[in-house]
């Protein structure tokens, strides 16, 4: 079930490299039984180091009812791995002095200039006449904020019911609400859903609490603001024309659409995959007028292909240049890459986790399950892509699937297997 395509970035030999080659071909085995089994559809896999392929393994299929075979050219819905890239594309605009990360984000969007918190007081504070529900944030949501989701913003798990109608007209129609049965259909035009957001207290004073929310949605209203130019333009200018990531964009256009991944999800009852995305209908499908694009990773976020998002991520291993591109200056991708939290870590994946500026990063190895590096960072989407970057190893690695709602375990595995593999 090998991939016989070229990548566009060199091959290198494992051992010369580093690798025990016959560990490193353990994922690729792993993945086949995986897709064996019909826990996965079909798998993309890539290792690099020291910008060179030291793996690349494909297993399966576009969609569990049709022939056709995964590669890495297949194009995947990013979903919030979207977030990384819009944190380089804002970045590259920092670069260009249009702005300053501690600048309040109220500048270009002024609905955001005056937010109340929710008065979080201990049970015995609450007397009669001694409490009010909210109180003035101590300042104003800053850029910073935004891109290490400290903002406070409302989320899910932290906004009482009260405000539901307001937070449906803010996120109906995306899919991602509890009940939402209007997926990629808003009942709102995309910044008018994120200005919503403004109506609603902060869950906590900007800066304090890392939480995953729409952070990122209020940064890509941010950069249609400050440059005056749609999401996919920008995009094309600043990271995806240089790098020359020719299969990414926010819609799939008509001639790639036989390249366009079926997204699956579990089948509760029979513990089966089943569609829950085909690419006829699919908002990625050909359906760029519609304008829903979003680098939170609503809607399905970008569309890129493995191949191409091999590009990104070395990049970043390179400190901002691959191929004579240069997109962000080296100390600007150590900003990105550092955890920002301090001792705070974020809620997902696993101990020792902080947050850069778009990306985990781990901060020890220290009362860990999984072998790696301090300072490893990277992202992931919710139909099951990975990747991490590891300076230290000089080290890339990608997992690409495409099952809603898999949460990972089979990249976590891959991860593994591919420190494993070091000789």
């Amino acid at each position: 079930m090998g991939d016989n395509k070229m990548l566009e970035l060199p091959a290198g030999d494992p051992s010369a490299l580093g690798f025990i080659p016959g560990r490193l071909n353990k994922i690729s085995s792993m993945i086949d039984t995986e897709v064996d089994a019909g826990r996965l559809p079909g798998a993309a896999t890539i290792v690099l180091r020291q910008g060179k392929v030291v793996h690349s393994h494909v297993s399966g299929k576009l969609d569990v009812e049709r022939p056709a075979s995964i590669s890495t050219d297949t194009l995947f819905r990013l979903w919030s791995q979207t977030k990384p890239m819009t944190a380089v594309v804002l970045l590259a605009l920092f670069e260009d002095g249009e702005f300053l990360l501690d600048e309040p984000v109220s500048k270009w969007i002024p609905e955001f200039a005056s937010s109340s918190v929710f008065n979080l007081a201990p049970a015995a504070e609450k007397v009669r006449g001694n409490y009010v529900p909210t109180e003035p944030a101590r300042r104003e949501i800053t850029i910073f904020d935004l891109l290490t989701m400290t903002s406070g913003l409302p989320s899910h798990a932290r906004t009482p019911v009260m405000y539901a109608p307001i937070w449906q007209q803010a996120q109906g129609g995306s899919g991602q609400s509890p009940g939402d049965t209007r997926i990629n259909d808003p009942a709102l035009d995309y910044d008018d859903m994120v200005t919503r957001l403004a109506e609603m207290p902060l869950h906590s004073q900007p800066g304090a609490i890392w939480n995953y929310g729409s952070d990122f949605d209020v940064l890509s209203l941010f950069l249609t603001r400050v440059s005056g130019k749609d999401l996919e333009s920008l995009f094309q200018e600043k990271l995806l024309g240089p790098l020359g990531m020719n299969d990414s964009s926010f819609y799939c256009s008509a001639e790639n659409l036989d390249r366009l991944s079926t997204e699956h999800r579990w089948n509760s009852v029979d513990e089966k995959l089943i569609v829950r995305d085909p690419p006829e209908t699919a908002e990625k499908a050909g359906r760029a007028e519609r304008r829903l694009m979003s680098g939170n990773g609503m809607f399905g976020g970008l569309v890129s292909s493995p191949r191409d998002f091999a590009r990104f991520a070395q990049m970043l291993a390179n400190d901002g240049e691959l191929d004579g591109a240069r997109i962000l200056g080296r100390k600007t991708v150590e900003l990105m890459r550092t955890n920002h939290l301090g001792d705070r870590s974020i809620n997902v994946y696993a101990p020792n986790y902080g947050f850069g500026l778009g990306v985990f990063v781990r901060k020890s190895i220290g009362s860990s399950f999984l072998p790696g590096s301090a300072g490893a960072f990277g992202w992931a989407g919710a139909a099951g892509t990975w990747f991490f970057v590891d300076p230290k190893e000089e080290l890339v690695g990608m997992f690409f699937t495409h099952v809603f709602g898999f949460m990972f375990p089979t990249a976590v595995q891959f991860e593994k297997m591919t420190y494993e593999a070091l000789s």
